[in-house]
């Protein structure tokens, strides 16, 4: 059984049904087998067959789906390529997976258009979609140019599938191999916790490149239609009411946002049934404001793109648990899913009692074959079936999982240990705080000095001083932060994660501190 049967299945009971929605355009499960053949027969013509690469750059459009179901039926693998990468991570890309085809979507021809002619001259093959773009191919005339299927191949479960390129915070991207039993498993296990019918609509917000190919797609399980939004803050609750969507999955950032404008707004979101939020921590604050705020069921999920996506929930059971009286739950990632190990270890990869910190490991079917073109660090990584990853955590005697922090993210100031999302979490508990980021900056006494950027909410007028004072009452002496920014925004990556780097650069800047970065770094 593969992903690839799916679409088929899909096509033969709900040949009718919409599958995706994008703006005003519509396509229902019989039109995206049929254009999903169509595109599979012309890559096998040109050579894009098993095994071979094929890269896709875009937003969210229908397009990306019917791409990835091709390479499903083709066999081809395929990598996508963040439309917020700067060019450089995309030639990194292209050139580290050895592209043949690159599929382009005419608003992102611009990034890159200066690279076109060198591109062809390494053979590869350009192809524009969705609007005017002057490329040697195009998509429409593609598949326009046969009716016949493609030949499907005969696939192993160890295949390998997607490469699912990592966002590159430090370094250029790093490419995440995935096989067939990784995506299948994983979405199939996804789809079961979530539960998801045929009678949801879903709305999908995020980033199409990467592992997130494989959740755009959760609607291949059941038949759910799907709307496809790139994340607008201003029209996402219109989306919602317009098209009675079901569930939605956000980062914690696009949550805020989503739970503000509620309370400003007077949108009909009553079929909202379910929110699934993840990829970066939230603080129990914004949980416990979104809960009162939008009423519905709440499921927080924790995965890593090596493993594949989700492993750990906490359900809604676990949120009202949190919320009747047991508070320290929402701090957890709940436990793990039922296609998903998980464990804590030290150093040493040895299992620490119940309660000790360490590093979390992923186990099962999801983990990943490795890094692509990246040997040592794939050894250093991938264990068999285990996965060690780069968070600190713990875990309770009934299984719940409290994440640290990234082992990169740790401040060592004084010789003590500060986990800054622990910080965050206090922070966030001070009324007016909209958002926090703490890291650590360079200071001569202390080695590191905890420092913290905030942005407030509407109306708020809390100073730097008010959130200092609360923060005496709340963590330890270390963990006070030596200096706090009040700042408009909060600086974002490539997956609306908070970009801890650019704040870094931030308080870099001269002026920003206290004291002399300069001189610390001098």
């Amino acid at each position: 059984m593969f992903l690839r049967d799916f679409v088929r299945r899909c096509a033969d009971k709900f040949p009718g049904d919409i599958a995706y929605i994008d703006a005003d355009r519509r396509s229902d499960w019989a039109e995206m087998h049929r254009r999903s053949d169509q595109l599979a027969r012309v890559m096998q013509e040109m050579g894009v067959g098993q095994g071979v690469r094929t890269a896709i750059l875009s937003h969210n459009r229908i397009e990306v789906a019917e791409h990835w179901f091709a390479c499903l039926k083709s066999g081809a693998v395929r990598a996508g390529l963040n439309w917020r990468y700067s060019t450089r991570e995309m030639m990194h890309v292209i050139r580290d997976c050895d592209a043949r085809t690159i599929f382009i979507e005419a608003q992102c021809v611009p990034q890159l258009a200066a690279h076109f002619e060198e591109l062809a001259a390494e053979g590869r093959i350009l192809i524009g979609f969705g609007g005017a773009h002057d490329l040697p191919l195009d998509y429409e005339n593609l598949i326009a140019s046969t009716s016949a299927a493609p030949d499907l191949p005969k696939l192993d479960e160890d295949a390998l599938g997607a490469i699912g390129y990592t966002s590159g915070t430090t370094g250029n991207p790093k490419g995440v191999l995935l096989s067939h039993r990784n995506l299948l498993t994983s979405l199939v296990f996804n789809n079961m916790v979530n539960g998801y019918t045929k009678q949801d609509v879903r709305i999908y917000v995020t980033n199409p490149a990467g592992i997130n190919i494989n959740t755009m797609c959760m609607n291949i399980i059941t038949g759910m239609t799907t709307v496809l939004e790139n994340f607008n803050a201003e029209r996402f609750l219109d989306k919602i009411e317009e098209h009675r969507v079901t569930t939605v999955t956000v980062v914690p950032t696009m949550l805020r946002r989503i739970v503000d404008d509620v309370k400003a707004g007077h949108w009909d979101i009553s079929s909202l049934r379910q929110v699934c939020y993840g990829t970066m921590p939230a603080t129990p604050a914004l949980i416990r404001d979104a809960y009162a705020t939008i009423g519905c069921e709440f499921l927080n999920r924790y995965g890593v793109s090596e493993s594949t996506g989700s492993v750990a929930l906490l359900d809604d059971v676990g949120h009202k648990q949190a919320l009747a009286g047991e508070p320290d739950l929402l701090r957890s990632i709940g436990r793990a899913m039922p296609h998903a190990d998980l464990q804590i270890r030290d150093e040493d990869g040895k299992e620490v009692p119940r309660g000790e910190l360490g590093l979390v490991w992923i186990g099962g079917d999801t983990v990943m074959q490795g890094y692509l073109n990246l040997p040592e660090l794939s050894e250093r990584t991938v264990y068999g079936k285990w996965l060690k990853t780069g968070d600190f955590g713990t875990m309770d005697g009934r299984g719940y999982v409290f994440l640290g922090d990234r082992q990169h993210n740790m401040i060592v100031t004084g010789g003590f240990n500060v986990y800054p999302n622990a910080v965050e979490n206090a922070i966030a508990e001070c009324r007016g705080v909209a958002e926090v980021a703490v890291v650590g900056m360079p200071h001569e006494q202390w080695g590191e000095a905890v420092v913290a950027a905030v942005t407030l909410a509407a109306g708020a007028t809390l100073t730097a001083h008010d959130i200092d004072a609360h923060c005496r009452e709340a963590v330890s002496k270390f963990e006070v932060p030596k200096h706090i920014a009040i700042l408009p925004a909060l600086p974002r990556g490539n997956t609306d994660k908070l970009d801890k780097r650019a704040i870094q650069a931030i308080f870099a800047q001269p002026g920003m501190l206290p004291w002399s970065i300069e001189k610390e770094q001098a």
